[in-house]
């Protein structure tokens, strides 16, 4: 057996279907898309130095002069670096955005000036747009067992388990507390993250666990 993670409660509302497990969420404040390379804006002073980087990191500043070290070829410079080489990023929950929810993205580089993040997305140009959608780091993580447990306060609603297309008639297993309770997803390598869940009610959770 190996060690337990408990990962506590995940809020889970109606379609569009939430991941299980993630890093911290970021919520975005607008978004637009120009000439296939798509822009999130998570709001100035809101972007990590970890997570959010393309191929060479996250920018630094000259303290003293203020000018921009371009070390991640973006932005200023208008070159991505090493396209497929930047860390990854999960995102849902958008409204307008709806196809980008469900996405797991590699950002080419990102704007500290702005809070900002670019990925190549195949989409017509579209111009800046509010939409508070959900991001997060891909956690790079893989586990022997996950397990999905129905909160007690779930009353008559149901959760869903599946995929990033998982609905009330595309799901591998439906939770209830009236049914089966519980799931346990078991194998030597599973991304937690690949897990998604949507249920019947606004403000429904679900108890994960994982086990390395």
């Amino acid at each position: 057996m190996g060690i337990p993670r408990t990962l506590g409660a995940v809020a889970v509302g109606a379609l569009p279907p939430t991941p299980v497990y993630t890093g911290p969420v970021i919520a975005a404040v607008s978004f637009s898309i120009l000439k296939g390379i798509a822009t999130i804006v998570l709001g100035a002073g809101n972007l990590p130095t970890n997570g959010y980087n393309g191929a060479n990191g996250f920018p630094t500043q000259n303290k003293t002069t203020g000018s921009k070290f371009d070390i991640y070829g973006g932005v200023a410079g208008q070159n991505s670096g090493e396209p497929g080489k930047g860390q990854q990023v999960t995102l849902w929950g958008f409204t307008t955005a709806t196809y980008f929810n469900g996405r797991k993205i590699t950002v080419l580089d990102c704007n500290p000036t702005d809070g900002s993040f670019r990925f190549y997305f195949n989409h017509a140009d579209v111009s800046s747009t509010a939409d508070a959608g959900n991001t997060a780091l891909s956690p790079f993580q893989h586990y022997r067992v996950v397990r999905l447990e129905c909160s007690l306060s779930l009353g008559t609603d149901i959760i869903y388990v599946g995929d990033l297309n998982v609905s009330s008639t595309r799901y591998f297993a439906a939770l209830s507390l009236a049914g089966q309770f519980s799931i346990e997803v078991a194998s030597e390598n599973i991304p937690a993250d690949a897990i998604w869940i949507t249920g019947t009610g606004p403000t429904d959770s679900v108890q994960v666990s994982l086990i390395y």
